[in-house]
């Protein structure tokens, strides 16, 4: 199957099986670093990407859906200056993902906080703290908990809307 999609703003036109996961897509054809090849059927959560600015598991993900899609990898992730809101609250809180789950959370946060930015009024819309940490399970590790998690999100938010007030 032929598929034509974006893999971290670089455009590839791909020819994989159509049932073929995602995550086996960006660690085989793509060589993505940050996908772990150790997949538990979507268990862990560990190998989160965003799939059309949404965090998906992305073993979960069959090749026939990426038709067109906008697919961002954590590396691509660290080349955008959004990472660097995320970077900060995790310093500034002093509460940090561990090495194994450092890339999904950190993907999990960014995915939030598009969400809040997406309304029609172009004003972040206020979101929750269960929302947050129900959003943040889509990772299973347990190295951070829903207070953690929330500081988190609020000290990334808070960094997001000052860069947003810059422009």
């Amino acid at each position: 199957m032929k598929i034509e999609c974006t893999i971290d703003k670089i455009p590839h036109t791909l020819y994989v099986n159509g049932s073929k996961p995602l995550n086996l897509i960006l660690e085989y054809d793509v060589e993505a670093k940050s996908i772990m090849g150790e997949c538990a059927g979507g268990l862990c959560g560990n190998c989160v990407v965003l799939l059309n600015d949404k965090a998906v598991l992305s073993c979960l993900i069959p090749a026939f859906l990426l038709q067109d899609a906008q697919i961002m990898t954590f590396e691509g992730f660290q080349k955008t200056r959004f990472s660097q809101d995320v970077i900060r609250a995790y310093e500034d809180t002093g509460y940090y993902p561990c090495s194994h789950c450092f890339a999904s959370k950190s993907l999990i946060l960014e995915s939030i906080l598009q969400q809040v930015e997406k309304t029609k009024e172009g004003l972040p819309e206020k979101l929750d703290d269960a929302t947050v940490v129900r959003e943040m399970k889509l990772n299973r590790c347990s190295c951070l908990d829903a207070h953690e998690i929330i500081d988190i999100y609020h000290a990334a938010a808070g960094y997001r809307r000052k860069r947003r007030a810059r422009q």
